[in-house]
């Protein structure tokens, strides 16, 4: 018999994270009167699928013409502050294979019939960044007040006249839009895993579609200072580079200015990172010194003037110092001087909290996932990167999470919420670069967010963390509505591009557990033929979307490692013919910034960890794995030798082939057994039904129906 014997603590922590958040998510009333800007049925009658979704927006009965030639009108004044719309317009009409010119008119006069009129709207645009859209039968007329404005009004056109070329009969609207959050960025590291001014430049492009206006650059880290440096050019040396982290790779000042040109294009401004005083361990082997020492001060207050004297201010307000993760016996004499180097160059000072204690008036960019407001001891401004880990979640739940993500802790920004960054750190050693986009699912992420940080949520709610709302509250109808814009992003814009993301929120289980057994308790494999001992209402929840995402490692000393658990889902699948389906299958993931998991499982097998997938009442066999039992380490690898082994496809479930499923005629038991085999594992599994679309992606197939009950 399972031992259901609880110790305290354990009970207590399982049932938050796991049991009673799902109960309560299917019960909570309150969950019932979730809401958006948007009302349901404004989002789900758009004819095209708009993220972010605009503030205010109503469609017409009219329809513009899009004609093989077009005449783009701009009022007589400045044209500065329409450029990067106008660049970014030709390069969308180019692309359409659409003749377009350029013409300057004086207010007041006649303009050509069928054209694109820019004009300067502080009328009716009064935000920043915001910006009006009238699209009529007779042409289109886009307002703003600022460069930002018009470019955003562009990057919308380009959403709806991309999603229907076709028929060349753009639907007719009024947009008026502006952003809740004055800051909205990505952070990319790059000091660990170099990437090329090609590659990010790419990223700029797509951040920009989605209304992102920061790109932090985390350029330095423990491997490698990449930025050039002519003073010490014993930073670019690769020889003071861990070896295999990319020692050749550097940014040079050329290069810099060169991003920071392609961004600004784009109207994003570029955040660099110079991390100290930690994150750097290739300072002392390279002079000789630590970096809080007089002479470690010394070098930084140089490095930074060099910095700044190569790169205008114009072009860099911000300097991020990091501080983070360090213990040193000066931190207020160390993060003193170094902030005050960074003003005497009349730039702002961004540091991490929790890191050194930062002076009055930093910028401070929290992070860990306890809530934006949970480490803040000063009035400081702030940027919320909470739960803002890419790398941390699986492809799915992450973008449950940023969907229902409130940015600060607040509906809006202000001069001191000024808005989220979200983060990629792929710590581990990566040899193909463009798997980063696809082991941390950046763009199904990135894209969520940005609704999330440009429209603003009007409350946060954190059973949602670890579990979907309920089908059939309002949560759940918003969230799979927006899974339906997703999915046609993926499809529209993201052809060539790793999008891992398949709708699941259609799925609906019963959960049983937790159930708890001694280390090593052999009687839990008897899963399936003793399932009737399972079955009691007592530790029986219905569930939505699988279990995603239930980490207990943040927690994991509360546990006693004697005491282990398993988790049990059960669901059913009717089809009215046999045939063979397919679906990524995955229970654990590890985070990408270390190689702590129960690695690759043993050939046959699904699992490291001991689970097990059985459908109607026959296990589900896993594949001939490349590295059968590899890459298994339950703790964390910072600095080990594991971190420099790079991921491969098969360790990720969305990265591999997904599972072949035999369906019977009639009803299909889908029965899972989820075990939590060590402390601080990712306890997770995803079960999600794909179909291979036209152009050979794996996509969520919607004939599949996966249902709690036969019913």
């Amino acid at each position: 018999m399972v031992n259901r014997k609880k110790n305290k603590f354990t009970l207590l922590l399982i049932c938050l994270v796991l049991v009673c958040d799902i109960a309560r998510s299917q019960v909570n009333n309150s969950l019932l009167s979730w809401k958006a800007e948007h009302t349901l049925e404004e989002l789900s009658h758009a004819p095209v699928a708009l993220i972010p979704f605009p503030r205010e927006l109503q469609w017409t009965k009219d329809k513009w013409q899009l004609s093989d030639s077009l005449v783009i009108a701009v009022e007589d004044q400045d044209q500065s502050i329409t450029g990067n719309a106008l660049r970014s317009l030709h390069e969308l009409l180019r692309g359409l294979s659409i003749q377009s010119s350029l013409k300057t008119v004086r207010q007041g006069e006649r303009l050509p019939s069928n054209c694109i009129v820019f004009k300067v709207d502080s009328v009716q645009c009064t935000k920043n960044e915001g910006y009006s859209l009238r699209i009529s039968k007779g042409g289109i007329v886009v307002g703003a007040k600022d460069v930002a404005g018009f470019y955003y009004a562009v990057q919308t056109l380009r959403q709806i006249v991309l999603q229907t070329t076709l028929r060349k009969q753009i639907p007719g609207c009024i947009i008026n839009d502006w952003p809740a959050f004055g800051l909205r960025g990505f952070m990319h590291d790059n000091g660990r895993n170099f990437q090329s001014v090609t590659m990010l430049k790419t990223q700029l492009d797509k951040l920009s579609w989605y209304k992102f206006n920061t790109f932090h650059w985390h350029f330095t880290d423990n491997p490698a200072w990449r930025p050039e440096s002519k003073i010490y050019p014993q930073l670019n040396d690769p020889k003071n580079r861990r070896d295999g982290r990319d020692p050749d790779s550097s940014y040079s000042f050329d290069d810099i200015r060169e991003l920071i040109r392609y961004a600004k294009e784009r109207c994003i401004t570029i955040i660099p990172e110079l991390d100290m005083p930690g994150h750097s361990e290739y300072f002392e082997p390279t002079f000789g010194f630590k970096m809080e020492s007089e002479h470690g001060m010394q070098v930084l207050e140089r490095l930074i003037d060099e910095f700044c004297k190569e790169i205008p201010v114009a072009d860099c307000p911000i300097i991020h110092l990091g501080s983070d993760e360090v213990h040193i016996p000066n931190p207020s004499a160390f993060i003193q001087r170094m902030s005050a180097r960074v003003k005497e160059n009349n730039r702002k000072v961004m540091v991490w909290n929790p890191g050194l204690p930062p002076l009055e008036g930093t910028i401070e960019q929290l992070w860990r996932e306890d809530g934006a407001t949970g480490e803040r001891t000063s009035g400081n401004p702030y940027i919320d990167s909470y739960g803002g880990y890419l790398n941390n979640y699986d492809a799915f739940s992450l973008v449950r999470r940023y969907f229902f993500q409130q940015v600060c802790n607040r509906p809006i920004g202000d001069s001191v919420a000024l808005g989220g960054i979200v983060c990629c750190w792929p710590d581990v050693k990566v040899d193909d670069k463009s798997k980063i986009i696809l082991y941390n699912a950046v763009w199904p992420g990135i894209i969520t967010y940005s609704e999330a940080v440009w429209c603003g949520r009007p409350f946060f709610e954190p059973l949602f963390v670890n579990a979907l709302p309920a089908k059939g509250t309002v949560a759940y109808k918003y969230f799979r509505e927006f899974e339906g814009r997703l999915a046609r992003h993926r499809d529209n814009f993201f052809f060539g591009d790793y999008f891992p993301y398949a709708q699941f929120g259609n799925s609906e289980w019963i959960l049983r557990g937790p159930y708890y057994h001694q280390k090593g308790d052999s009687t839990d494999r008897r899963c399936i033929s003793e399932l009737s001992t399972i079955d009691d209402t007592t530790y029986k929840v219905k569930v939505t979307g699988g279990i995603q995402q239930v980490n207990v490692g943040e927690n994991a000393a509360m546990f006693n490692d004697k005491v282990l658990e398993t988790a049990y889902l059960t669901g059913y699948i009717y089809t009215p013919a046999a045939k063979e389906v397919h679906a990524f299958l995955g229970f654990e993931a590890p985070a990408r910034s270390n190689r702590r998991s129960g690695g690759i499982p043993l050939n046959k097998q699904w699992d490291a960890n001991g689970g097990a997938v059985f459908i109607n009442r026959q296990e589900l066999r896993g594949p001939e794995w490349a590295n059968p039992g590899g890459n298994r380490y339950l703790h964390n690898t910072w600095g080990r030798p594991a971190n420099e082994i790079p991921f491969t496809d098969e360790e990720f479930y969305w990265s591999r082939p997904p599972a072949k499923i035999q369906l019977r005629k009639g009803w299909n038991e889908i029965f899972v057994k989820i075990p939590r085999a060590y402390r601080e594992q990712r306890w997770l599994f995803a079960f999600v039904p794909v179909i291979k679309d036209v152009h050979g992606k794996w996509v969520e197939d919607l004939s599949v129906h996966i249902s709690a009950t036969k019913d």
